[in-house]
């Protein structure tokens, strides 16, 4: 490969080059999505002749080598393309946006004094153009007032038409255009300011400033473009690998396959639970779990047995999905996603209610890639059986060391054996083989000493949350509302950001007695709403207890001993006597056992 050539263009003739459809995106590029202060800060540090950074680019040869689009808020045509912006969208697209007015915000540069022509620019001002502020700034004389330049006439004389708010763009000049109406129609007050604006804030930034290119080789390959876009990109808008596998692959259908993504995110309430609210980031999320999926239930010739879910097989796994063309494609993409609903469903019922509460994503995606075997159960009893395996290994998933390491790998090899075990109950009844993930010589559960010794909190690691689901997935009730934390309500309290995960042996009492990492351990959390853990305090447990009794009526201490225990909490252990020390870990003992004895019949297939 030819070494990449590094270059220095005038900021207006890049703008110009992005105005004519010169300069275009690869599809595989994320949504621009930088917010007004961070465009701002961009546009004030090129003012201040800040070092910001080197843009990346692929000079076009023949034919495209990715699908391409403009950039937002560009309606030149993409047939004219020269280069593909590999690295520096959100900045070259925020400068088109604050010079031509691109947005539903004024941008404006704060100067010394417009009065008396100094230009030094002091900061960088956004305001609503619908706003107060911003409606009285489409005033020039307001502005001016102010000290306020708009940067929308900055690009007066460059082949652009001025759109700043207030002027005319059928009329030529609109920087004099401002100057005039500034100087209430004084022409040699109107000409000084005019010549200290182009001379000052035109010139400097949009004439005498350089944007720095790194240019790759014409003939570099669309694979050796793509990685060397991923070590070098520098967007807030991180690429996943599931955008850069559609734009690899078939680009007739890739935008079909993202807003198919957002269909099913609007049609299937569930997911929302699960992935981000954020569509920049939830149709990638969602995507590559498809494609994990896709990975494990591919079947071709060449692979009999679907592949590991690894990011190297995810174009083999998507070009598998539409062998037989789009349609095809697209229906064994539903298929997928209703797949992945039902594994969902599957896993809330077992204390997985969202993400948050999920102890890990692994066993999803094999169980999904299983729903096809397992609706091929018929009989009732059968059924039985191969919930009972799948349920069996997805507790065995959260609670052992399987997937710690080389998890693809593991995910596949449990996904084939899973999938032999339930045909053949589909068939007989009955399996010969457990997988491998059963087996307590290598993947041993967690004792009650165990869980007693070593167990991080209930949102870290692995085991923590683990124990949270168990827990869970009893419906047990709020200690101090009563009220049962099924699915529903548990996703409605983490709707409105009111779970809260409850030291039952509060910090503050145990803050003298016991290290910060056993305050911290596992087994001395659970889920309460947040009317429930504020109520209870930082009192020792049987003081908040009795506080409990006391205000709340009608309850007495059978119903609350019913109420705590239905979390694996030991009742006793929380009302005995002793200092804080040897009560807690009196606690940690006999929660640890309580813990245990349930993991039991949730681990045996």
């Amino acid at each position: 490969m030819k070494p990449a050539k590094y270059e220095h263009r005038k900021l207006r003739d890049s703008l110009l080059m992005v105005d004519s459809g010169k300069i275009a995106l690869p599809n595989f590029q994320r949504s621009y999505v930088w917010q007004n202060q961070r465009i701002a800060d961009y546009v004030l540090a090129l003012y201040e002749n800040r070092p910001t950074g080197i843009f990346l680019s692929l000079p076009v040869q023949g034919e495209l080598a990715f699908e391409s689009r403009t950039l937002k808020g560009v309606t030149a045509s993409a047939d004219n393309v020269e280069e593909l912006l590999l690295d520096g969208q959100q900045r070259i697209t925020s400068l088109w946006n604050v010079f031509t007015g691109g947005t539903d915000f004024g941008f404006y540069l704060r100067v010394d004094d417009l009065s008396n022509r100094i230009m030094d620019v002091k900061g960088v001002e956004f305001y609503s153009k619908n706003s107060v502020k911003g409606k009285d700034l489409k005033d020039p004389i307001k502005a001016y007032d102010a000290n306020l330049v708009p940067t929308g006439i900055l690009l007066d004389g460059y082949g652009f038409v001025g759109v700043a708010e207030g002027i005319d763009p059928d009329d030529p000049g609109p920087i004099w255009q401002w100057c005039i109406k500034c100087c209430g129609g004084g022409i040699n007050d109107a000409r000084k300011l005019e010549h200290a604006i182009k001379q000052r804030l035109q010139q400097i930034i949009l004439v005498e400033r350089e944007l720095y290119y790194c240019i790759l080789p014409r003939e570099t390959d669309p694979s050796v473009a793509i990685n060397i876009f991923v070590e070098t990109n520098q967007s807030s808008a991180t690429i996943k690998m599931f955008d850069i596998v559609v734009a690899l692959a078939q680009g007739q259908y890739g935008e079909d396959l993202r807003n198919r993504i957002v269909d099913f995110q609007d049609s299937a309430p569930v997911t929302k639970h699960y992935f981000s609210h954020d569509e920049e980031k939830m149709i990638p999320e969602i995507g590559e779990w498809l494609l994990k999926v896709a990975c494990l239930r591919i079947k071709t010739e060449i692979h009999e047995d679907g592949l590991p879910p690894k990011e190297q097989n995810y174009k083999t796994a998507l070009d598998s999905l539409f062998s037989c063309g789009q349609e095809q494609g697209m229906e064994r993409l539903d298929e997928l996603q209703r797949d992945l609903e039902q594994a969902l469903a599957f896993v809330a019922q077992r204390g997985g209610t969202t993400q948050s509460t999920l102890p890990a994503w692994p066993p999803v995606h094999v169980i999904a890639a299983l729903q096809k075997e397992f609706g091929g159960v018929s009989k009732p009893e059968w059924k039985w059986k191969a919930t009972k395996l799948i349920s069996a290994y997805l507790w065995r998933s959260y609670l052992t060391d399987r997937y710690e390491a080389q998890a693809n790998d593991r995910l596949y090899n449990d996904f084939v054996s899973l999938r032999k075990c339930i045909k053949e109950i589909a068939n007989t009844g009955n399996f010969q083989t457990l997988p491998p993930i059963f087996s307590e010589e290598e993947h041993p559960l967690p004792t009650a000493n165990d869980l007693e010794k070593s167990l991080k909190w209930i949102s870290r690691g692995r085991l923590g949350p683990a124990i949270v689901a168990v827990a869970m997935q009893q419906t047990p009730m709020d200690w101090v509302t009563g009220s049962r934390l099924d699915e529903n309500h548990v996703r409605n309290l983490e709707n409105l950001r009111k779970l809260d995960r409850h030291h039952v042996f509060p910090k503050r009492f145990l803050k003298d007695h016991v290290s910060s990492d056993d305050i911290n351990h596992g087994l001395n959390g659970v889920l309460l709403s947040k009317e429930g853990n504020l109520a209870l305090g930082t009192k020792s447990p049987d003081v908040y207890l009795k506080k409990i009794l006391t205000y709340s009526q009608g309850l007495n201490e059978e119903e609350l001993r019913s109420r705590i225990e239905s979390h694996l909490v030991p009742y006793e252990a929380l009302i005995s006597n002793g200092s804080p020390k040897s009560r807690y870990k009196k606690f940690l003992k006999s929660r640890a056992k309580m813990v245990a004895e349930k993991i039991t019949p949730l681990v045996i297939p």
